[in-house]
């Protein structure tokens, strides 16, 4: 009777980790673009600049996540990366449409917060699909927090994002090179034999 339970409990399929090259295709969209926002201030008293860089940044990061997706669905996929990818490229969009200080606020502040929210949705409906969504929810919703409250200084919500860029890319690098996770699940499987 033990053979059978272990043979059951053995035969659910982890979900296939995202492969590191695609996840290092993420952690540099985001790390040039907090550099290319932290070496650029002399620039950020103009608003389309600001604009400009920011519909870059997140634009670009919705296209990191589409890589994703598009890297998971031979696999069964996770939609998670898919709605990431389209509220990113949306809010991208809307950054080209925007004219005022106030919108390009409400326009970072709105992606970063749905963004976070589907991080936490994503982490709760499928747990282990998505590495540090916890990390990853929480500085949204910390960049969300204070984009709105200096939402009438585009230097600062700008400096927001870029922060939020650098620390999102540094955290994400190091978790791309953690053995850790990767070894886990083999060596527990190697424990039950």
């Amino acid at each position: 009777m033990p053979a059978a339970v272990s043979t059951t409990a053995g035969s659910t399929t982890p979900e296939i980790p995202v492969p590191r090259s695609v996840r290092l295709v993420r952690v540099a969209v985001l790390l040039l673009s907090g550099f290319a926002i932290a070496f650029s201030p002399t620039f950020h008293e103009q608003l389309p600049f600001d604009l400009g860089l920011a519909a870059i940044t997140i634009g670009a990061i919705g296209i990191a996540h589409l890589i994703e997706w598009w890297s998971r669905r031979a696999t069964g996929g996770n939609p998670l990366p898919l709605l990431l990818g389209v509220v990113s490229l949306g809010a991208a969009i809307g950054l080209a449409f925007t004219s005022t200080v106030l919108a390009f606020a409400f326009v970072v502040a709105g992606w970063s917060l749905v963004s976070a929210l589907f991080e936490f949705v994503g982490m709760t409906v499928r747990p282990g699909s998505r590495q540090d969504a916890i990390f990853l929810g929480a500085i949204g919703m910390i960049l969300a927090l204070l984009v709105m409250l200096v939402r009438d200084d585009q230097v600062a919500v700008l400096g927001f994002l870029g922060a939020y860029a650098v620390l999102a890319g540094v955290f994400l690098g190091i978790s791309a090179f953690d053995t850790r996770r990767t070894r886990a699940p083999h060596d527990t499987a190697a424990g039950d034999r």
